[in-house]
């Protein structure tokens, strides 16, 4: 299989890479060095790779954080990395209700994110995701409007014109380069929305050969 290198010089494969990704979604995400138990729900949902495939590529679910750029404390025992706070949904709707207060009522994963820096014990997105099943439910529950940086028509737009112009064997690191030089969704806003790099793939290439299809 084709390599990759990152800047570290170390080189990984396009599978590696997906799974490295994926593991730095999960992190911006929850805004923590991912737990393999947490990880899994997030890959469960969204069809990434699952934490005993990225184990079997890296050696360990350490090495594969290391590999995502996290340090990981060999100290730390497991039941001080489970232990985490409880949220009821009324807990999650008054944050919320907080939120809205302080910042407005329209609200983005990143507006979150940095207004529960400065707040004492407001719920995670994973603890909210985990409540309600969906970031976008959550908001609507608390009668917020949820903001994306992309629709699903940018996203595969970007995506057609990337494989119109390097060919439909776009690799995700040949995606990532050509997205900063065009300015350009990136790899992450792709995965947050097909899932993984393969599933992205399929889809705008089906799009693209029914297109051809319906014009001919």
């Amino acid at each position: 299989m084709k390599q990759r290198v990152l800047k570290n010089a170390q080189s990984y494969t396009e599978e590696q890479l997906e799974m490295i990704e994926a593991i730095r979604a999960v992190g911006e995400l929850i805004q923590d060095r991912p737990r393999r138990t947490v990880y899994r729900r997030y890959a469960l949902v969204n069809d990434w790779p699952q934490p005993e495939n990225i184990i079997r590529q890296f050696g360990s679910w350490p090495e594969a954080l290391s590999a995502a750029g996290y340090e990981w404390n060999v100290d730390q025992q497991p039941e001080e990395l489970e232990r985490a706070p409880k949220y009821t949904k009324d807990e999650i709707l008054k944050s919320f209700e907080r939120y809205a207060q302080d910042v407005g009522s329209t609200i983005t994963l990143k507006k979150y994110q940095m207004w529960r820096k400065s707040v004492h014990h407001a719920p995670s997105h994973y603890h909210i995701v985990k409540m309600f099943g969906s970031w976008h439910d959550a908001c609507t529950a608390a009668g917020l409007e949820a903001s994306v940086t992309y629709s699903k028509a940018e996203l595969a737009a970007s995506l057609r014109q990337a494989i119109e112009e390097v060919g439909f064997a776009l690799s995700f690191e040949a995606y990532r380069e050509w997205a900063k030089r065009n300015n350009k969704p990136s790899t992450k806003a792709l995965l947050h929305r097909y899932g993984s790099w393969s599933a992205a793939i399929h889809a705008i290439e089906n799009e693209i050969r029914l297109s051809k299809q319906q014009a001919q």
